[in-house]
């Protein structure tokens, strides 16, 4: 895992694999968020 991230900094940048790390990250909550929203709408149309 190091070796791979050591590799990709010398190959395509510093920010940009902390720029792909930070988005990749940004994906995962956003998917989680999207996941909650719908179990919440789910919900309050279960309610009368």
């Amino acid at each position: 895992m190091e070796q791979t991230v050591l590799t990709a900094i010398s190959t395509v940048g510093f920010p940009i694999v902390v720029t792909f790390y930070l988005l990749t990250r940004f994906q995962r909550s956003m998917d989680q968020f999207t996941e909650q929203i719908g179990e919440l709408v789910k919900e309050l149309h279960r309610r009368p």
